[in-house]
């Protein structure tokens, strides 16, 4: 089907008929109180104009534009034909197509799904009634050009245009309503028609007491909004996995038990989206209780619900970091109660080696309970300017950061392990002809680092295209009660000396990443990243290094991003942030 066909099609979709202006509706309706009060999913852009000035305005999109991927797609003819289809609407409807756009949603955009007629809804409500008069009538002009003779069906006066045997739209004074459920669209039909004052709103979503009380958690400043019902799915008998069952792994446990345990009992799910020139941020929340987290689960928040992720130490060229709180010892000796049978004869097996290696202390209650629940992984990028041999791959480095509750006992305790651990691998390693680790000790005050590195063969020492293996040099390090374990010496080290970082933090979890180092690290491996690229997809080398290139630019159009998961009051708030570049290319 060619754009100008879809154009039209897309249109004679929204076809509508404007009834008579004398029953004007009061300014209050909003899609709330259209949508009937059994519908478990809604959504609204109160703002979309606001929405669309950010996103089209924005720097960051003048600088795609600007891109040489983009200029070739503008002249390839399928992006002609779209602005064809264009320009032909826009003629129709007498304007161009954003200050249209604009118009038709000025008033907000909303959407509902409906569990009694299994029945989706988008309502969207434009500046005035001469707008979508004007619209209308375009659109009846354009099917009579597309030759389509088929009459609209009415109810109540009001034409139905239908799309198939269930789909249909229509529009009443500033309202275009399109479903693509008959039942679903005469209700909302109906409560347009018949609209009453705020107080009679029954049977409506706006009178659902989930929804009143979801809504009064909405932060003003949320361009966009959605609510679920989740008491109704649960009742219905939907996703059982999630409101019932029990994680499959003990990762996925780790990362969501407490937010499983909360959706058994939350009545409902919030979200909210901001799009700013500086990034969006989109934010997830749920009413929470202490008593809806089981004793098996209180791993996750804490004593008294009150544990939160550390600060870490701040070390250089950091591309990602995680923090957060998570007792794992409570969870290992609970997991009788967190896993299912199979998974806890895998864990017992385990902990039964895991507590030779320890020389017989029990892994669970010993090991892990020696360590403090507040736990943090830093990633960040190796320089290999004085490293020899260079690997052809180089990866960045990484490290397990936390505290021992009883520093003196565990700090010899650690060393002999971590000693153990690094003869099992060279005996593993000589198995596959892979280098030996060499050990050394180092102490400097109260830091106390063991480190490793490998050992090149004659041939290998001055390579700077050596295996992947040399990206790592494992490593422990001490300092008072901090506790380092990383895959290089230089950071472990680091991490070991850096000052403690005393900035407060109420967060369960916090992920942080830095979209400049992540490039520098890509850029690292170009050479790489180019090579595969030829091989994967068969390009040429021009259109291999022309493809990581824009890999770079869509890096560089970003300066980071975030994820975090706290308690706020009786919420329970989950929150990712994407920030851009406001001055992309510089």
């Amino acid at each position: 089907m060619s754009p100008l066909k879809l154009s039209i099609k897309l249109l004679v979709t929204a076809a509508l008929c404007v009834v008579p202006t004398n029953s004007m509706l009061a300014d209050e309706v909003d899609g709330s109180r259209l949508l009937p009060e059994t519908t478990v999913g809604y959504f609204e852009f109160t703002q979309p104009g606001r929405l669309i000035d950010t996103v089209l305005d924005h720097p960051l999109n003048q600088h795609i534009q600007a891109m040489d991927v983009f200029q070739k797609a503008t002249m390839s003819e399928a992006y002609r034909s779209f602005l064809t289809g264009r320009k032909f609407v826009e003629l129709q409807i007498g304007s161009d197509w954003r200050p249209a756009l604009e118009a038709l949603t000025a008033r907000g955009i909303y959407g509902g799904f409906d569990s009694a007629t299994n029945g989706a809804v988008l309502l969207v409500r434009g500046k005035d009634e001469t707008t979508m008069e004007n619209f209308r009538a375009k659109i009846l002009e354009m099917t009579r050009l597309r030759g389509d003779g088929s009459k609209p069906d009415d109810y109540r006066d009001i034409s139905i245009y239908k799309t198939d045997n269930k789909s249909g739209a229509a529009v009443v004074r500033d309202w275009l309503i399109v479903t693509n459920n008959g039942e679903l669209g005469k209700g909302i039909l109906d409560r347009l028609l018949d609209a009453k004052p705020e107080a009679e709103a029954t049977g409506t979503l706006s009178a659902n007491k989930n929804f009143q009380a979801a809504r009064s958690m909405r932060a003003e400043d949320s361009q966009a909004w959605a609510f679920g019902d989740l008491q109704a799915v649960r009742d219905a008998g939907g996703a059982k996995q999630v409101f019932e069952g029990k994680a499959d792994n003990p990762l996925a446990e780790l990362l969501l038990g407490g937010i499983q345990s909360t959706l058994q009992h939350a009545p409902y799910v919030t979200a909210g989206l901001n799009i700013e020139n500086s990034g969006l941020l989109v934010s997830v929340a749920l009413p929470w209780q202490a008593d809806w987290i089981p004793e098996h689960r209180t791993y996750f928040f804490g004593p008294e619900n009150s544990g939160s992720a550390p600060a870490l130490p701040v070390v250089s060229e950091t591309v990602l970091t995680l923090a957060t709180y998570r007792n794992i010892s409570d969870m290992w000796l609970r997991a009788g109660d967190l896993f299912d049978e199979q998974m806890n004869d895998k864990l017992a097996e385990a902990d039964s080696n895991l507590s030779t290696v320890f020389a017989g202390r029990d892994f669970g209650e010993e090991i892990l309970g020696s360590f403090e629940p507040q736990i943090g992984i830093v990633v960040t990028r190796q320089s290999f300017a004085d490293a020899k041999p260079v690997p052809t791959i180089k990866l960045p480095a990484f490290a397990l950061v936390t505290r021992l509750r009883d520093p003196e006992t565990m700090r010899s305790e650690l060393r002999r392990t971590f000693q153990s651990a690094i003869g099992f691998f060279n005996i593993v390693g000589a198995q596959q002809g892979n280098p030996q680790l060499e050990m050394d000790m180092q102490k400097v005050g109260d830091v106390d680092l063991i480190t490793s590195r490998y050992l090149p063969e004659k041939n290998d020492t001055d390579s700077t295209s050596a295996p992947i293996i040399f990206n790592f040099s494992p490593s422990v390090g001490f300092a008072g009660d901090r506790f380092v374990l990383a895959s290089t010496a230089a950071l472990a080290k680091q991490l070991a000396e850096a000052p403690a970082n005393n900035e407060d933090t109420d967060l369960n979890t916090s992920l942080v990443l830095n979209a400049p180092v992540l490039n520098d690290i890509l850029n690292d491996n170009r050479e790489q990243l180019v090579s595969q690229n030829m091989l994967q997809d068969g390009h040429s080398r021009d259109e291999a290094e022309a493809a990581i290139d824009l890999l770079f630019e869509i890096v560089r159009c970003f300066k980071g991003a975030g994820l975090s998961l706290d308690r706020e009051g009786d919420q329970l708030a989950l929150k990712f942030h994407l920030d851009v570049n406001e001055q992309p290319g510089k």
